[in-house]
C-alpha cells in the first residue's frame, strides 16, 4: 500500500502536472518516458491515487489541500489525470484497452495521441464479459473510442442509467461532454421504468451530493441549451402517467419540483395535470392536485373540471392530499356558485377519512356549501362511520340528530369466564415422534424449507438419532434429502447444515469435524454458538445407535419438555447402558417446564422420581428443579452445570438460594436471576446528526469466566442476551427461534437482547425481516408478559415498518384476549419510553387505533391502557400527546366509558396547547 504522509513534496514535472490536472502535460510527459522510467513513477502515482479525495476535501492541516471547498471542475480534472497516469504507468494493461480505463472525456485525445492498435479479444467478448455485466459500463465507452455503432436497443438505453453517482463530479454530464449525439437518447430514459437497481431513483438513492444527481445533469443541460424546458416538462409528465411504483415514480415528482415550471408552461400541459390527479401513485396526484389549483387560480382551468380531478384525492388515504382537495373545492364553490353543490358531493367523500380533523373540515365545508339530496342521503350514510367527536355536527347537517347518540356499547370482560393460562404442555401443543420413514423424509424436507420451525427441527433430529443407524432398505428414501443438504454451508445455514450432518450420521454413519460447525470469535454473541455443539452431541447419539430418543428432544411446541417424559427417557437410558453427554443433560433441565407452569406434572414426575432407588445426578437435579426440598445442592464441580440449570427451572423469576449458597454468585442465569432495568441515550454525531439508543442495565454482572465454563450452558446463553452491543445480533429468522428454544421458561434476557435490537431500528433504516422472530413469541399462548416483554411490545408500537409493528398490535391485541398482558403495568411501560425522544406519539396513536378496531372487547382495553398511561407518573416532560388524547377522547365518546377519576386529575394538572388542549377540553368537558 502507498504511504499516506501527507507531508511528502510532490515536485516531480509529472507530480505537478497531476495536481494541476493537466491532462494535456500528463500525456505529454508519459509519452516521452521509457516503460522504466513509467514503471518507476507508479509509486508517486499509487499514492496521489490513494491520496485523491483527500486532497480535494478541506482540511487546513493538510499541506496538499487544495480547495477550501469542493471544487468539482478541479476534481474532474485530478481523477482523469490520475486514471491517465495509472494506465500507462502499469505495463500489464495493453494499450490497446485504453477505453476501459481513463476518464471518458480523455479517450478521443488519447486515439489521436498514441494511436492505439485495435484489441485481438472481439469487441463483443469484452462488452459482454460474464454475463453480460461489462454491457452496461462499457458501451457507451466503447462508442466513443468508435470501436462500436449506436446500438439503438432496449438493452443500450437502460445502460446509460449510469452506475454509481458517488464519483468527483457528475457522470452524467461527463459522458455528454464525450459525445454530444448522447442528448437524444438520454430523454429516451424518461420512458423507460428501469431495473430495481437501474433507474433515476435507484441511482440517485445513495448519493448524497444534488450537484451529482441525474437531475442536476438535466437541468444543467438545459441551462446549455441542449434541452429545452418543455422538452423535460413534458417527458416528466408522460413519466408520471405510467404510474411506475412509488419508489421510481418519486423521482419524477421530485424533478418536477426542481424543474419549477411557470403558470404559462403547465397550462400547455393543462390536461395531462387534470388526468394526473387520478394517479394511484400518492405523490404524483399530491403534485398533479397543486399544479391543478395553481392554473385554476390563473384562469387556465374550469370549475367542473377542477371537481372531476378533485374527486379521487377527496377519498384518499392521504391527509395532506385530502384537506388540499376540500380547499380546492371551496376555491371553486366560492368562485363559482352554482358548481357549489357539485363540490359538496365531492366533499362528502372525505368523511370517509379515518382522521377525525379531516372529518371535521369537510363537515365544516359541506355545512358552508350546502348539500343537494343525493349528496345529503350520501353524508347520511356515513353517520355511523365518522369519530364519536364529529358525529353530532354531521347529524345536525343531515337531520338525523338522533343519530348523534349513535354509539357502540362498552364490552365488558366477563371474568368469570376469563380464559385460563395455556400450559405449555396442553395437548394441542404436544409434538408426536415420528416413527415412520415416509414421515420423517417429508417433515425434514420442510424443516429445510422452513428453518425457523425450530420444533420440526428438534422433532426430525430426535427421530433421526432414535432411528440411527437406518436400515439398509431405509436408506434409499433419504438419498434426495441427502444431496439437498451436502449443498447447504453452514455459514449461511447452520441449522439446515446441522440437521445434514446428523442425518448422515444416521444414514451413513459419518462423524463431522468439530470446526465444520465453529463460529468465529471467542465471545458468545449469537445462536450459532449453541447450534455446532448442539448439533455435536446428536452426531454422537446417532452414530452410537442406541435407538434412545435424545434426553433434550422437546416434547411440546416452544422447546419446552415434560418432566414426566424426560424421566422415562433417564430411565431407558439407564436401563440401555447408555450414558448421554453432559450439554445434553444440561439441555433437557433446562427445557423442563417449570412447577409453576404445571403444577399437575411436576408433582407427578417428582412422585414417581422419588421412588427411585440409587438416583444419580441427574435425577437428583431433576429432582431439585421440580422444587423437592430433600434434593441437596452438590458442591463439587462435575454436578454443578446440572444444578445450575435445574436452578432456572426450579426458581425461573426469582434468586434460587440453595445453589446461591453452594457456587456463590456467578452472574446473571445462574443461581442469580437476571434482574434487568433499561434507559435511553442520547448522542450526537461530528455531523450533528443525533442518535437516540435503548441501553440495558443488569443486575448481577456478568463474569465471563464463569459463563465461558464447559457446560455452563443457562449462563453462557444470558450473557449472550445480554452483551453490551446496539445493533442486531442475529441476521436470520432461525437462530433467534433456535436460541428462544433452549431455555423456554426463561426468556427475559432474550427479550431484552430483542427490544434493544427492534429500538435500534425503530425508523427502519435497514431492513431486519428477522426481527420479526422476536414478536412471534408475544403471539404464543403460553409466553409470559414479563417486565422485557412489556419493553418489547412497548418498543415494537413505536415501530415504522408496517408489517413489523402490525404484529405488535396482533400481540397486543392476543395477550388482553387470553389474560396474559397487564393492562395496567403495560400503560406504565408504554408512559416510561413515551417520556423519552425514542418513541413517537403519532405511531402510538396509530398503533392503539389498529388494536382498538381488532376485536369487539379491545376498545375498553385500550381505554384502560390510554389512561394507565396518563396516569403513570411522568419521569420526563412528554410529547405528541395530541393524537394520544384525541384517541381516549373517541374511545370514550364512541363507546360511553367514563374516564377514571386518575385520569381526569392527571389530565387536569396537563398544561398543553392547540390541538392536545382542545381534547383536553373535551375530556374533562371544560
Amino acid at each position: 500500500m502507498p504511504s499516506t504522509d501527507d507531508n511528502r513534496s510532490y515536485d516531480t514535472p509529472l507530480e505537478k502536472s497531476l495536481l494541476a490536472g493537466d491532462i494535456p502535460a500528463v500525456m505529454d510527459l508519459l509519452a516521452a518516458m521509457g516503460p522504466a522510467e513509467r514503471v518507476a513513477a507508479r509509486p508517486a502515482v499509487a499514492h496521489l491515487t490513494h491520496m485523491r479525495w483527500g486532497l480535494l476535501r478541506p482540511d487546513q492541516r493538510n499541506p496538499l489541500n487544495l480547495r477550501v471547498a469542493f471544487d468539482k471542475t478541479q476534481a474532474n480534472r485530478l481523477f482523469r489525470a490520475i486514471d491517465l497516469a495509472r494506465f500507462l504507468c502499469e505495463p500489464e494493461n495493453p494499450l490497446c484497452d485504453y477505453w476501459m480505463h481513463i476518464g471518458i472525456e480523455d479517450i478521443p485525445a488519447f486515439k489521436a495521441r498514441f494511436k492505439p492498435a485495435l484489441s485481438t479479444v472481439p469487441i463483443d467478448k469484452q462488452l459482454q464479459g460474464d454475463f453480460r455485466w461489462h454491457y452496461p459500463l462499457y458501451i457507451h465507452r466503447a462508442i466513443v473510442a468508435g470501436l462500436v455503432e449506436r446500438p439503438g436497443t432496449d438493452e443500450y438505453v437502460d445502460a446509460l442509467f449510469f452506475g454509481d453517482l458517488r464519483a468527483e463530479s457528475n457522470v452524467v454530464l461527463k459522458h455528454f461532454d464525450a459525445d454530444r449525439g448522447l442528448a437524444p437518447w438520454l430523454l429516451r430514459l424518461f420512458e423507460r421504468e428501469g431495473s430495481s437497481d437501474g433507474s433515476f431513483a435507484a441511482r440517485e438513492k445513495y448519493c448524497h451530493d444534488p450537484e451529482l444527481y441525474w437531475s442536476h445533469a438535466f437541468l444543467t443541460l438545459c441551462e446549455r441549451g441542449v434541452y429545452t424546458r418543455a422538452q423535460l416538462l413534458g417527458k416528466t409528465l408522460g413519466a408520471l402517467a405510467c404510474d411506475w411504483p412509488q419508489f421510481k415514480s418519486g423521482w419524477f415528482s421530485r424533478f418536477h419540483e426542481l424543474l419549477a415550471p411557470s403558470v404559462d408552461e403547465m397550462a400547455a400541459e393543462a390536461d395531462r395535470y387534470l388526468a394526473l390527479c387520478h394517479s394511484r401513485i400518492a405523490p404524483t396526484a399530491g403534485m398533479a392536485l397543486q399544479a391543478v389549483a395553481t392554473l385554476y387560480k390563473a384562469g387556465h382551468v374550469q370549475g367542473d373540471a377542477v371537481c372531476d380531478a378533485a374527486a379521487p384525492l377527496a377519498s384518499a388515504t392521504v391527509k395532506a392530499q385530502v384537506l388540499a382537495a376540500l380547499e380546492l373545492l371551496g376555491q371553486v364553490a366560492k368562485n363559482e356558485p352554482a358548481l357549489a353543490h357539485r363540490a359538496s358531493g365531492v366533499a362528502v367523500q372525505a368523511l370517509a377519512h379515518t382522521a377525525a380533523d379531516v372529518q371535521k373540515k369537510a363537515i365544516a365545508f359541506l355545512t358552508t356549501w350546502g348539500l343537494d339530496e343525493a349528496s345529503q342521503e350520501l353524508a347520511r350514510s356515513y353517520l355511523p362511520f365518522v369519530s364519536a367527536v364529529n358525529r353530532p355536527a354531521l347529524a345536525r347537517l343531515v337531520g338525523g340528530a338522533e343519530a348523534a347518540q349513535l354509539a357502540a356499547p362498552a364490552v365488558a370482560t366477563d371474568t368469570t369466564t376469563a380464559p385460563r393460562p395455556v400450559s405449555p404442555l396442553d395437548a394441542s401443543r404436544a409434538l408426536p415422534p415420528l416413527d415412520q420413514i415416509p414421515d420423517l423424509v417429508e417433515r425434514m424436507a420442510y424443516a429445510l424449507e422452513n428453518p425457523a420451525d425450530v420444533d420440526e427441527w428438534e422433532r426430525v433430529a430426535g427421530a433421526l438419532v432414535r432411528l440411527a443407524p437406518m436400515a439398509d432398505a431405509d436408506k434409499a428414501a433419504f438419498m434426495a434429502l441427502q444431496k439437498r443438504t451436502r449443498r447447504l454451508d453452514w455459514a449461511t445455514k447452520p441449522l439446515g447444515y446441522a440437521l445434514g450432518r446428523i442425518l448422515a450420521a444416521a444414514v451413513n454413519g459419518e462423524s463431522t469435524a468439530e470446526e465444520a460447525m465453529v463460529v468465529a470469535g471467542d465471545v458468545t454473541t449469537r445462536a450459532e454458538h449453541f447450534v455446532g455443539p448442539r448439533a455435536q452431541d446428536l452426531i454422537a447419539q446417532a452414530l452410537a445407535g442406541q435407538g434412545l430418543t435424545p434426553l433434550s428432544t422437546p416434547t411440546h411446541r416452544g422447546g419446552f419438555i415434560d418432566p414426566r417424559e424426560l424421566l422415562a427417557r433417564i430411565r431407558a437410558h439407564q436401563q440401555a447402558g447408555a450414558h448421554a453427554p453432559m450439554p445434553e443433560q444440561v439441555l433437557a433441565l433446562m427445557r423442563l417446564v417449570p412447577a409453576q407452569r404445571d403444577a399437575q406434572a411436576a408433582r407427578a414426575a417428582l412422585a414417581d422420581a422419588q421412588g427411585t432407588k440409587e438416583p444419580g445426578p441427574l435425577l437428583q437435579a431433576l429432582r431439585y428443579a421440580l422444587g423437592d426440598d430433600t434434593a441437596k445442592v452438590p458442591k463439587d464441580a462435575a454436578a454443578r452445570p446440572l444444578f445450575l440449570a435445574a436452578a432456572r427451572i426450579r426458581s425461573p423469576h426469582a434468586d434460587d438460594a440453595p445453589t446461591l449458597a453452594a457456587y456463590g454468585d456467578l452472574g446473571p442465569g445462574g443461581p442469580l436471576h437476571p434482574r434487568i432495568d433499561w434507559h435511553v441515550v442520547s448522542e450526537t454525531s461530528e455531523g450533528g446528526y443525533t442518535f437516540h439508543h435503548l441501553h440495558l442495565t443488569h443486575g448481577p454482572a456478568l463474569q465471563p469466566h464463569e459463563h465461558g465454563q464447559p457446560h455452563h450452558t443457562a449462563l453462557a446463553l444470558c450473557a449472550k442476551h445480554l452483551a453490551e452491543t446496539r445493533w442486531a445480533v442475529e441476521h436470520e429468522a432461525a437462530p433467534i427461534r433456535f436460541a428462544a428454544s433452549l431455555l423456554p421458561s426463561g426468556l427475559e434476557p432474550l427479550f431484552a437482547e430483542a427490544a434493544r435490537t427492534i429500538a435500534s431500528n425503530l425508523d427502519w433504516w435497514e431492513a431486519q425481516w428477522q426481527n420479526r422472530a422476536y414478536l412471534d413469541l408475544l403471539l404464543e399462548p403460553t409466553t409470559p408478559f414479563t417486565p422485557m416483554a412489556r419493553l418489547l411490545l412497548a418498543v415494537a408500537l413505536a415501530g415504522k415498518e408496517p408489517g413489523q409493528t402490525a404484529l405488535a398490535v396482533d400481540a397486543l391485541v392476543l395477550g388482553v384476549q387470553d389474560g396474559r398482558l397487564d393492562i395496567t403495568s403495560l400503560g406504565e411501560t408504554l408512559a416510561r419510553l413515551w417520556a423519552t425522544p425514542l418513541v413517537k406519539g403519532p405511531r402510538y396513536a396509530k398503533s392503539l387505533t389498529a388494536a382498538a378496531q381488532a376485536h369487539a372487547a379491545m376498545p375498553v382495553a385500550v381505554f384502560a391502557l390510554l389512561c394507565a398511561m396518563v396516569q403513570a407518573p411522568a419521569s420526563g416532560e412528554r410529547k405528541d400527546l395530541a393524537p394520544l388524547l384525541e384517541l381516549l377522547l373517541e374511545l370514550r365518546l364512541g363507546h360511553q366509558l367514563p374516564l377514571p377519576a386518575g385520569t381526569r386529575a392527571a389530565l387536569a394538572a396537563m398544561k398543553l396547547g392547540g390541538k392536545g388542549k382542545t381534547a383536553q377540553q373535551q375530556l374533562l368537558g371544560t
